[in-house]
């Protein structure tokens, strides 16, 4: 053990040297989840201006009624004069509702009686805005029909021939899962860019600086070479995971999004759960970002590699975003996509899996001492240790 003490210390005193890198690595981990927290919560603000919304109305003179039912459903009314189009894309309304005038005739006279609604869908906050607006004159729109079917003596459900009733039985915390999946990809991802630096420095880097032969001449095993390097890379991983944690259970602390139905929160026990189950993919990243740089030719032909290395947390992410995956206990054979199910679960408050989490815990563990087995075992190879 003495031998791999000593490459340790060696190789985190040549990290330390380099503070601007580990800046930069660290960097993602805490600015990471304030970035997306501050984006989640605008898009909240969006959605609470909207509950409380000022339609501009061109004519309401022309829809009376229609205008009292719009106003007791919370929609504040403001006659506008004006072009429509120049006020819209000036961002100096949201939406815009155009009465014609002969409404009142074409209505009376039981004709479709037409009205317009401006907005700019490009915009988050006038398309939601126009939404409602559509939605509450289709309500109208219906109700007015079945009176008139009333008045003719007709059932008004014989024109609804199907009733469909909407019953939602998703909790919050299941929302919140799939709201937060962009901060589970980052927690998924701080290990790998929290370790790429050291891991290329390591190795490539080393190389290329002609320092790897003379540490092959010291009477040390190729295991104790390669594992004071794994020990180096992994600390900056578990350094990286640890402050994005703390950071998204900060800003979960901090911003509120309650106007998107849910309000989720880590708690202590949470993130130790987290930690704990993250430990073993801090090996598993740095040892696989290490066999990567070991066989790039220079030290940014490994950055090229490593970049696209990084991608590989996302894959489950995407792969759940996308599609409604039910957890399999297959899932928990799979490096990355064990942890992120676990994680999801945890999110959501329900809990750890003890049975997935000893699984995926074992098999990233088996999988990072196999790289490193592997590591070890190219460090003997002198195409490896030349770059050839």
């Amino acid at each position: 053990m003495s031998g791999l003490v000593t490459v340790f210390k060696k190789e985190l005193k040549d990290s330390l040297r380099d503070r601007r890198a580990l800046m930069v690595a660290m960097l993602p981990a805490i600015f990471g989840p304030l970035l997306m927290m501050l984006l989640l919560s605008s898009v909240a603000e969006t959605r609470r201006e909207t509950d409380d919304l000022t339609l501009a109305v061109i004519g309401p003179q022309h829809a009376p009624d229609l205008i009292e039912y719009l106003e007791e459903n919370g929609i504040l009314i403001e006659e506008f004069q004006g072009d429509p189009k120049t006020e819209i894309q000036a961002k100096n309304v949201d939406v815009i509702l155009e009465v014609a005038e002969d409404f009142g005739e074409r209505f009376a006279a039981f004709q479709p009686a037409p009205v317009q609604l401006f907005a700019d869908e490009s915009l988050q906050k006038s398309d939601r805005a126009s939404d409602r607006i559509a939605r509450l004159i289709g309500t109208y729109s219906r109700s007015i029909g079945a009176l008139r079917l009333m008045v003719r003596g007709v059932n008004p459900t014989v024109a609804s021939p199907v009733l469909l009733q909407r019953r939602d039985f998703s909790t919050r915390k299941s929302r919140a899962s799939k709201i937060l999946a962009s901060l589970q990809m980052l927690i998924l991802m701080a290990a790998f860019f929290g370790a790429a630096g050291v891991a290329i420095d390591t190795t490539a880097g080393e190389r290329e600086r002609n320092s790897l032969e003379p540490l092959l001449v010291h009477p040390l095993t190729s295991r104790q070479i390669m594992g004071g390097k794994w020990i180096t890379v992994s600390i900056y991983g578990a350094m990286a995971t640890l402050l994005v944690v703390l950071s998204t259970a900060t800003c979960l602390e901090f911003f509120s999004l309650e106007a998107l139905g849910v309000d989720p929160k880590l708690t202590v026990g949470m993130q130790i759960r987290i930690l704990a189950l993250l430990l073993p993919m801090v090996f598993f990243a740095s040892a696989a970002q290490m066999l990567a740089s070991l066989f790039a030719k220079t030290f940014k032909e490994a950055q090229t590699y490593l970049g696209l290395l990084t991608l590989l947390p996302m894959l489950p992410v995407m792969f759940t975003m996308f599609r409604d995956v039910n957890t399999a206990y297959w899932m928990y054979l799979v490096p990355i996509m064990g942890q992120q199910q676990l994680i999801t679960s945890v999110m959501r408050g329900e809990g750890m899996d003890l049975l997935g989490f000893l699984t995926t815990v074992a098999v990233t563990t088996a999988g990072a001492l196999l790289i490193f087995g592997i590591l070890s075992r190219l460090l003997r190879s002198e195409r490896v240790v030349y770059g050839g």
